[in-house]
């Protein structure tokens, strides 16, 4: 049975806000024109094979505000409410035609008779229309016929339906018109796009009914040589797998694709819908189909049967495609072992070249240094209170978009100048609705300095201390030590910190408004520290407890005469040890933040964590780089 055949026999006629044609795509499922069904919600009558069916519109694109044609992508997902049984479904590919390429649709037309038939016409692709910033595919030389729209394109290479009729160009001429592509499906409602893309998966990847394309040397080849069949079979998985979060798709099409492919314009919902996009690449990078990629990646974190399953059918295409079974295994090794990334919203504060009294805020989603995603454009210069009050107003969608995908804590880094060291933003309440959860309570909250991003000669310095303080992971206190010299300048604490190679947590003393700890910080991030700790509301140090003064060399802890009280500052710096000293560095933002917890517990007592900072300066977490752009 040919692929027009084929079609027609899933064709239906759609009589909803106006009379045109549609498809069965999936079990359940017809697709059509939102011009032709109408708004989401209403109600459709269709025709097939003579039967009258009745159905609902799921979802459609928006109506035009001032008349026209339909906005992009001018599709509609129409549910039916009593389908009938075993009736077929048209198999759809998301991929581009060739320039050149012929291809052809099918649908109802009362061109020849007073009651619409089914009619076929034969196009040439002749090349994209953007029409309000959506990709279409410009059809030439036959004719688009009133009543057609709504129904399928086949694309004759591969053998399935890519695109869905939407307008004639002119009536009586073969002059065309334009087609949707089937994957802007993608840009409906998602929960909708969802289950019609499962509906359809998982019938094709049982039924065979649907016929391969004509030409045996392309409709065979997929993604580098993967059969359509076998696609199907892989398409048929994924649907049956727990769906994913989409905030995690992105990253994985990442991944698949290498860093320096462009992300894709539409939406991603399924994993399906990574594989179609890195199908669209081209041939296999570094011998390995992407698909494989991104099926091997899908596999290791899918338990029980469904991943089973999943690293079978890997498996058996490895070996069709006599691909080394060394590079499988190393595909299907589980990654647990390997360190997780940790997600964060980067907010960045950087004063105005102009007026240094104003700021420029800057927002980023990092899920991994090749995963940077802009949250909010850099501001215009703002004064301060206005500039903190944008990132209080962003942060909450933000935070919320990461922890949509994993289970882990989301943190937040501050990238600011040495002055704004001492804002209060741990206390930031940003939920309106909770007006007493604080945000260094609920997420990590770790500071980070501003000059070292665009210091290059600093890098060397930070990169080496911070390698040190990761390589033993296990006994972080050996690499924290207490500045509490009042009397110290900056070569006296240069001087301790560069006699000290290990060196990587330094607590300080006091707040940043005490002389001597705005100084060692000011010395310590230009030498490379890249932990520093201290209490924001503490503006005694040493010089305000019961101990006389601490020496005037910097020590690990303050030295005493035997029996005499610990100063608050050694106190201070000795409870931190205790609590950070056996935490791997890595923990050490998670572990600040259950102190937080734990202070705000104590209170009104007090609690050695009360206003706690932690300036934790990750050199490998770095920002994406600025594109060029002419002066």
């Amino acid at each position: 049975m040919d692929l027009t055949r084929s079609a027609r026999l899933c064709l239906v006629q759609v009589r909803g806000r106006t009379t045109g044609s549609g498809f069965l795509a999936a079990p359940g499922y017809v697709v059509t024109c939102a011009h032709v069904a109408g708004a989401a919600g209403s109600p459709v009558k269709l025709s097939w094979q003579g039967a009258e069916l009745d159905g609902m519109v799921l979802t459609a694109s928006a109506a035009p505000l001032y008349g026209g044609l339909w906005p992009y992508p001018d599709l509609a997902i129409v549910e039916l409410a009593d389908p009938p049984v075993g009736h077929p479904c048209a198999w759809w590919h998301d991929q581009i035609p060739m320039g050149g390429q012929q291809l052809t649709a099918v649908g109802y037309s009362d061109k020849y008779r007073a009651e619409p038939e089914p009619l076929s016409s034969t196009f040439v692709y002749q090349g994209d229309q953007f029409l309000d910033d959506g990709l279409m595919l410009r059809l030439k030389q036959d004719e688009v016929t009133p009543g057609m729209s709504g129904g399928p394109v086949l694309n004759l290479g591969t053998g399935g339906v890519c695109a869905v009729v939407k307008a004639t160009r002119m009536d009586s001429t073969d002059m065309g018109g334009l087609a949707t592509p089937i994957g802007a499906l993608r840009s409906l409602d998602p929960s909708a796009y969802r289950a019609l893309v499962r509906a359809h998966d998982t019938f094709h990847a049982q039924d065979t009914w649907w016929p391969d394309a004509p030409s045996r040397d392309t409709a065979l080849q997929w993604s580098a040589h993967i059969t359509i069949r076998a696609q199907r079979k892989l398409f048929g998985l994924l649907a049956t797998a727990p769906g994913p979060a989409p905030e995690s798709l992105p990253p994985a099409f990442r991944d698949a694709a290498g860093r320096y492919v462009a992300m894709p314009d539409l939406p991603m919902h399924e994993h399906r819908d990574v594989i179609s996009e890195l199908d669209g690449l081209g041939g296999p990078d570094h011998g390995i189909p992407r698909a494989f990629l991104h099926a091997a990646a899908v596999a290791r974190e899918l338990p029980g049967d469904p991943g089973i399953r999943l690293r079978s059918w890997i498996e058996s295409q490895g070996d069709a495609l006599q691909l080394d079974r060394r590079d499988l295994a190393q595909l299907l090794r589980s990654s647990s072992s390997s360190p997780t990334v940790q997600r964060s919203v980067m907010v960045r504060l950087k004063p105005s070249s102009v007026d240094l009294r104003l700021y420029h805020m800057a927002m980023w989603r990092y899920e991994g240094q090749d995963t940077i995603s802009p949250a909010a454009a850099e501001s215009a210069a703002l004064p301060l209170a206005e500039a903190l009050a944008l990132a209080r107003r962003l942060l909450p969608e933000q935070l919320a978009l990461l922890g949509r995908s994993h289970s882990d804590t989301v943190m937040v880094e501050l990238i600011v100048p040495q002055e704004l060291m001492e804002e209060d933003f741990e206390e930031w309440k940003p939920w309106a609705r909770h007006a007493w959860a604080s945000l260094g309570r609920r997420h990590p909250v770790v500071l980070r300095d501003l000059e070292r991003f665009d210091d290059e000669e600093l890098r060397p310095y930070w990169l080496s201390r911070w390698h040190r303080f990761t390589a033993d992971a296990a006994d972080g206190a050996r690499s924290m030590a207490l500045a509490c010299d009042d009397e110290a300048d900056h070569e006296m604490i240069e001087g301790w910190i560069e006699s000290e190679p290990a060196l990587a947590a330094l607590v300080l003393a006091g707040s940043l408004r005490i002389p001597s700890s705005g100084t060692a910080l000011e010395v310590a991030l230009a030498s490379g520290v890249p932990v520093v700790l201290w209490r924001r509301s503490d503006r005694q140090g040493c010089s305000g407890s019961a101990h006389s003064a601490c020496p005037s060399q910097i020590a690990r802890a303050c030295p005493r005469d035997v029996g005499s009280e610990p100063c608050s500052a050694e106190t201070f710096f000795n409870s931190l040890r205790r609590d950070l000293g056996e935490a791997p560095p890595s923990q050490w933002p998670e572990q600040v933040r259950q102190l937080r917890g734990k202070a705000a517990l104590a209170r009104p007592v007090g609690h050695h964590a009360q206003d706690l900072v932690l300036l934790w300066d990750d050199p490998e977490r770095q920002l994406p780089v600025a594109p060029l752009r002419y002066a």
